[in-house]
């Protein structure tokens, strides 16, 4: 077997590892599944989609044999093809002829359109299943279901305490989860196409993401699900809202990129980002700001007209 195989078995085998791990109740092993599919990605950015698909097809095999069918298309959904969007996509390149020196470079796939395939993807998945569970609904489901969750971690708690806080997250929760699935994912990528250029196996050259855009046709599916969400009632408007959420997600990503731009403008711009991710964690506002600099700066430009500030150095911050 060709050694780029075998690296691709072994990446199948530790991703399967990697997404079963939260069954062995070792602590913090649920982290691990966040990153089950960085060795799919890594064999295939460094050795191409095909290793990619080995990989994938490994892993299926080795959680459908541990787990079950439900573990293996859990595990083929969640992360065997998210890496292999990822990988095909970041690895489409084609020859561009460059007139004016009369020769020819690589124009790579714009990266800022790989979040968007994903969100797109994850916002008709989270359609698919509210057609499923059209019957009872599904934020009745969700709500009932959380409910048990909690009577499962937190017996001592009171049935209406329970019930309250499966209530508060019930409306943005199957969004929230399919959000974050989208930026885990580009985590993902970003951290395995990382290690490679450090071990200088990448296929692609190092990507400049603060210079990221989104394809435009991402505004329809946005405002089609906003949409939903204003004018519809019941599931339908639940079914809606959560779906915007999951599709304005690269628009947060976006928003980041820009934030990043700008940091750079100004002194100390380590400790201004270190500040600004802490209130991302504790604070949804800033989340929903973030993503509302992403759309103005798709469609205003914002990091353009900050090209044209002076970069402000620490002499004229003490003044």
């Amino acid at each position: 077997m060709p050694r780029e195989a075998l690296i691709g078995v072994g990446a199948g085998l530790a991703s399967a590892v990697a997404s079963l791990s939260f069954v062995s109740g070792v602590p913090f092993a649920l982290m691990l599944v966040y990153f089950a599919p960085m060795p799919l990605m890594m064999a295939g950015l460094a050795f191409g989609p095909r290793i990619t698909v080995i990989g994938a097809g490994v892993g299926m095999v080795t959680t459908g044999l541990a787990g079950g069918l439900a573990s293996m298309l859990i595990f083929g959904l969640v992360h065997a093809i998210p890496a292999l969007l990822i990988v095909y996509l970041a690895l489409l390149s084609r020859e561009n002829i460059v007139t004016q020196r009369g020769n020819s470079a690589i124009a790579w796939y714009p990266l800022g359109h790989i979040p968007a395939h994903l969100s797109v993807l994850s916002g008709a998945l989270l359609i698919m299943t509210a057609v499923l569970l059209a019957s009872p609904g599904m934020s009745i489901l969700i709500s009932t279901h959380l409910g048990e969750a909690f009577e499962m971690m937190a017996p001592h708690l009171p049935e209406k305490g329970r019930q309250r806080f499966a209530d508060m997250l019930t409306p943005l929760f199957p969004g929230a989860v399919a959000a974050s699935w989208v930026i885990m994912t580009v985590v993902n990528g970003v951290i395995a196409q990382s290690f490679l250029v450090r071990m200088e196996k990448n296929l692609r050259p190092k990507p400049k993401y603060s210079a990221v855009d989104l394809p435009q046709w991402l505004s329809w599916p946005l405002v089609i699900a906003a949409a939903m969400a204003l004018a519809g009632t019941g599931e339908l408007e639940y079914v809606g809202r959560n779906t915007a959420m999951v599709i304005a997600t690269p628009y947060f990503l976006l928003g980041l990129a820009v934030v990043h731009s700008l940091a750079k403008k100004v002194t100390y711009t380590g400790s201004l980002l270190v500040v600004f991710y802490l209130v991302i964690v504790v604070s949804l506002w800033a989340t929903l700001v973030i993503a509302g600099i992403g759309v103005v700066e798709q469609w205003f430009g914002l990091r353009g007209r900050a090209q044209t500030l002076p970069l402000q150095t620490s002499d004229d911050g003490d003044n």
